[in-house]
């Protein structure tokens, strides 16, 4: 897509580049999810420590399913991986879920709500309407991030996943409009003074 790569500055100063998963990005990727805390793995829907989950996923790519960025630093490296996953037929059609992780040294400073950015402005250009996230009852931090950019807990599915040490959980659907989350992203960028540019 023509309007990648874009850079922004995050809050502490630090340039990172925004561009779309490509295919030679595998073993980038691989060492992205490798380096991250068992904390932030083992809640996620896929077991990403595994790398032929990360092969079959970066060879699979298709941007009308599952349209894929990510952050990259000044060394080239991956810090924060974001999807967006559609459905093109169907009565989801106009939905999007949005799923995403950025490395721990990079979090709080504004790159989490970035991204959502940007698969809000993606959903937005493929006209859907309605945005979802789910996460597990015991993310807490996850479940204030997203409470902060307007979405609301729509339903709990009871017992509905098993993490990664065989522990059962609530899922927590978490919905907003599109509408509605680009007026507030817009209002969160402003505050945190994010500075966007093409690269």
């Amino acid at each position: 897509m023509e309007e990648y790569p874009k850079e922004i500055t995050l809050r502490d100063g630090r340039t990172i580049t925004l561009r779309l998963l490509r295919t030679d990005d595998e073993e980038r990727l691989i060492e992205f999810f490798a380096g991250l805390p068992r904390g932030s793995t083992q809640f996620l829907k896929h077991d990403v420590r595994d790398p032929e989950v990360v092969r079959h996923f970066v060879t699979n790519l298709n941007p009308d399913s599952t349209l894929p960025i990510v952050a990259m630093s000044a060394d080239g490296k991956i810090v924060a991986d974001a999807t967006l996953h559609m459905v093109q037929r169907g009565w989801r059609r106009h939905i999007g879920e949005v799923r995403g992780v950025v490395a721990e040294g990079w979090r709080h400073q504004g790159l989490a709500t970035a991204l959502v950015r940007e698969l809000v402005e993606q959903a937005s250009a493929r006209g859907l309407k309605k945005i979802k996230a789910e996460i597990l009852d015991s993310q807490t931090g996850a479940f204030k991030v997203f409470k902060r950019m307007g979405f609301t807990e729509e339903a709990r599915l009871k017992q509905h996943a098993l993490d990664l040490d065989g522990q059962l959980h609530d899922i927590l659907i978490l919905t907003n409009s599109v509408d509605d989350l680009w007026r507030n992203m817009e209002e969160l960028i402003s505050e945190m003074e994010i500075a966007y540019g093409k690269v």
